[in-house]
C-alpha cells in the first residue's frame, strides 16, 4: 500500500509538470533532475521508467471507472454495457490537457513498447467489468475489436465541447457499428477454421 502512495506521489510530479511540457521521456529525466525524491526512489518505483509510470497512469484510471449498480446493469445489452463503461472512463478526467499530452506521446516511435500494450489493457479491463466468460479464440478478437472503438472514440472525445458528451456518444455508437463488422468478418473465419479442427 505505502509502495502505491509512494508512486502516486512521483505520478502527481510528473503530472504537474505538464502544464507546460510534453509527456515525453526528456521531460521524464527533467522532473526526476528536480524531484525532491532520488533517482533511486524513482527508479526503484518505476524500473522501466516512463514505461512503467505511463502503464501505472492508466492502471490507476482503470480504478476509477463508476458503473451502475449491479440490477441496473444487467438488463443492459452487452454493447450499453461497454457504451457505459467507456463513457465512464473518460468522463474521470478533469483535466484533457494531460490526457491529450499522454495521447500524443502514445503516438510517439518511443512509445511503441507501452501503446499496444496500453490500449489492450483498458480494452480488457472493459470487458472484464461486464464479467466477460469467453475463451480461446474469442477472448483476444474481442478485445481487439473493442480497441477500435476505445482509441477512435477517445480521440474525438478530446476535442468534444457538446453538453454532457452528446456528439462523443453519438460518434461511440457509430464506432461500435463499424466494429460490428469485424465482428462477422471474425466469426467467419472461426466457421472456416472450425471445419478443419
Amino acid at each position: 500500500m505505502s509502495k502505491n502512495i509512494e508512486k502516486n506521489t512521483l505520478l502527481e510530479e510528473f503530472l504537474l509538470s505538464l502544464t507546460n511540457k510534453n509527456w515525453s521521456e526528456s521531460n521524464y529525466l527533467d522532473v526526476i533532475k528536480e524531484s525532491s525524491s532520488s533517482e533511486a526512489v524513482w527508479s526503484a518505483n518505476f524500473p522501466l521508467g516512463l514505461r512503467d509510470l505511463t502503464a501505472f497512469y492508466i492502471a490507476q484510471s482503470l480504478e476509477n471507472i463508476s458503473i451502475p449498480n449491479k440490477d441496473q446493469f444487467e438488463h443492459l445489452k452487452t454493447q450499453e454495457r461497454l457504451e457505459e463503461i467507456l463513457m465512464s472512463y473518460l468522463n474521470q478526467f478533469n483535466d484533457k490537457l494531460i490526457v491529450n499530452k499522454l495521447v500524443n506521446f502514445l503516438k510517439t516511435y518511443e512509445s511503441m513498447a507501452v501503446t499496444p500494450e496500453s490500449i489492450y489493457n483498458v480494452s480488457d479491463k472493459f470487458w472484464r467489468l461486464i464479467e466477460d466468460k469467453s475463451i480461446d479464440f474469442n477472448y483476444y478478437t474481442k478485445r481487439f475489436i473493442l480497441m477500435s472503438v476505445i482509441v477512435p472514440t477517445t480521440l474525438f472525445w478530446l476535442n468534444d465541447e457538446s453538453l454532457d458528451n452528446t456528439k462523443t456518444k453519438d460518434y461511440m455508437k457509430k464506432c461500435f457499428k463499424r466494429s460490428m463488422k469485424i465482428g462477422i468478418f471474425k466469426n467467419n473465419i472461426k466457421k472456416t477454421f472450425s471445419k478443419f479442427f
